[in-house]
């Protein structure tokens, strides 16, 4: 896992995303707005740089989080080989599964490898909207008190 923070990778990284429309569109905004003043406090997840093959964003470490409010713990995520999607998925500190929250995507693999992914961690996903091609996941943490 690499986070990337510095402002001309992060620009180039704009750049190359728009050129993967439509299957990029929620990353890029994501990156585009980190590019004008990070108003919504994001940071950017890659597996490699510069020959990525799978980006998520997420909410900066250091911001205030509500465990319970899955708006702003939202990831969006991009790929273009969903092996590297799950490992970066797989990997520890990548995403925050004490949450709940939203992973948001334009790819037809993304609930699948994400429900995988989540399953194998003894958590629950629920397909909260699909679409021709928007498809977003919410996971929250077991139910704790039922042990």
């Amino acid at each position: 896992m690499l986070v990337l923070n510095c402002a001309t990778k992060l620009l180039t990284l704009e750049k190359v995303l728009k050129g993967h429309f439509p299957e990029s569109l929620k990353v890029y905004g994501a990156v585009m707005n980190i590019n004008r003043g990070n108003p919504f406090q994001k940071e950017v997840v890659l597996d490699s740089w510069p020959d990525f093959k799978a980006v998520i964003t997420r909410r900066q470490k250091e911001a205030e989080t509500d465990n319970l409010d899955h708006y702003t713990n939202g990831y969006a995520v991009f790929y273009k080989d969903v092996r590297a999607y799950r490992r970066l998925l797989e990997e520890r500190d990548v995403i925050n599964w004490d949450q709940v929250f939203h992973i948001q995507g334009l790819q037809s693999e993304l609930y699948d490898i994400s429900k995988a992914v989540a399953s194998s961690k003894r958590l629950d996903v629920k397909l909260s909207s699909s679409k021709a091609v928007r498809l977003s996941v919410v996971s929250a943490p077991p139910d704790t008190s039922l042990l």
